[in-house]
């Protein structure tokens, strides 16, 4: 049988064996091009266009290499014939499996972050959860989430019998699904564009009443209320703004 070189058509004579020892992939001597012999094989001569290996007193007669023996030149004959580069398609295919791995991973994250709260019902990953580090938890167990307060209702009046002072009253509950610790409140008084004109933090301890337990926080879908009296700072706060911290 014979096979042709598709650059230069240089015809050789090929056995099983030759195509066996190089996994049919084997490089022409006279022009340097690597080819897939199976792609060009013939049981007769291949065609009028075909010839035979140049030959000389000076030149040596080429014989077909092996695949292991012409990696490096068949790389780069690909390259320069146009034909495709298996370093960078190896490339490619970590690079889009690393993009893939990096997918279900930020996939995986979101889906633990939207359904956190019935996530934290489960012993165990309520406990992994915790010794990350990932949430922020006092050492009696409650749960720190500011983000879980939400305030529903709020007022702001002056004092009915005392001057220079604001009454401001507000309720909020606790949406998580287990005790909380009570929240540190900022109360920012505002002006008509909307600037802070005075600004206050409390602490537990300053707006709940006097000998309320601090160390069971709050539990889940318990609504608070608050009143608090403030100093007026004028006719310039003419609004207010509630974080939960």
């Amino acid at each position: 049988m014979f096979t042709c070189c598709p650059q230069c058509k240089t015809a050789y004579p090929l056995s099983a064996a030759i195509i066996a020892h190089a996994r049919g992939l084997v490089q022409c001597g006279q022009c340097g091009r690597t080819f897939s012999a199976l792609s060009f094989l013939f049981d007769e001569w291949p065609s009028d266009e075909a010839h035979r290996p140049a030959t000389g007193p000076d030149i040596a007669l080429p014989v077909l290499r092996s695949a292991g023996e012409a990696d490096t030149d068949a790389d780069n004959t690909s390259a320069q014939n146009g034909e495709p580069d298996l370093a960078g398609v190896k490339s490619a295919r970590l690079a889009w499996g690393l993009a893939t791995a990096l997918l279900v991973l930020l996939t995986i994250a979101n889906t633990g972050w939207t359904f956190r709260e019935p996530l934290l019902h489960n012993p165990r990953i309520s406990a992994w959860i915790k010794q990350s580090g990932w949430l922020q938890v006092e050492e009696q167990g409650l749960l720190k989430d500011p983000q879980q307060m939400q305030l529903v209702s709020r007022d702001m009046h002056t004092h009915p019998t005392r001057s220079g002072i604001l009454v401001l009253s507000l309720t909020f509950v606790n949406l998580a699904v287990r005790n909380q610790v009570f929240p540190e409140l900022e109360i920012t008084l505002m002006d008509a564009t909307n600037q802070p004109v005075a600004q206050r933090r409390l602490q537990p301890e300053e707006y709940l009443r006097p000998g309320a337990d601090t160390q069971t926080g709050l539990a889940a879908d318990v609504y608070l209320p608050v009143l608090l009296e403030l100093g007026d700072p004028g006719e310039k706060a003419v609004g207010f703004e509630i974080r939960f911290l």
